[in-house]
């Protein structure tokens, strides 16, 4: 852990990974699938970018936040991206968000997503291919299932 911010005379804590993008070793760890498939047909969905962000919210009332890059993907021709290994969420003030975009698709923020520690979150994304001029984007926010963990974990909301 890292303290690092200064907010109302208290300090919070931040997960931090290093330059390379390797956690600090000494951080309770869990994991983020994704898999992107078109709505219409279920087929795999190659070449969306999906960026993941690590949200810290501050101030008393939570009145404000910023984000940061954790990692940037396309998926392959699976429609997948690497598993990747995430600090664990310490809900309300450290959250997780990805945006996904795909060329024809309308786009989609996956918001508030949950990382436990030994655990791998999953999302199966169906995206909607854009059918009109009006500028649509999709939220999602519960993963599509929590595998290895007992019992069911909780699912943060805004």
């Amino acid at each position: 852990m890292k303290y690092n911010l200064n907010v109302n005379k208290k300090q919070l804590k931040t997960n931090t990974l290093n330059m390379n993008n390797n956690l600090n070793s000494n951080e309770e760890t869990g994991y983020l699938e994704i898999t992107v498939t078109d709505a219409q047909t279920g087929m795999p969905v190659r070449n969306v970018l999906i960026e993941i962000f690590e949200l810290i919210i501050l101030g008393q009332f939570a009145e404000r936040g910023y984000s940061r890059l954790i990692e940037r993907y396309a998926t392959d021709e699976n429609g997948r991206i690497p598993i990747t290994e995430l600090p664990v969420s310490e809900w309300p003030e450290h959250r997780y968000f990805a945006i996904l975009e795909g060329f024809g698709y309308h786009s989609v923020n996956l918001v508030n997503i949950p990382i436990y520690e030994g655990v791998t979150t999953v999302y199966h994304v169906e995206l909607n291919r854009i059918t009109s001029p009006e500028p649509v984007r999709e939220y999602i926010r519960t993963p599509t299932r929590i595998e290895n963990y007992y019992p069911t974990p909780p699912v943060w909301f805004f």
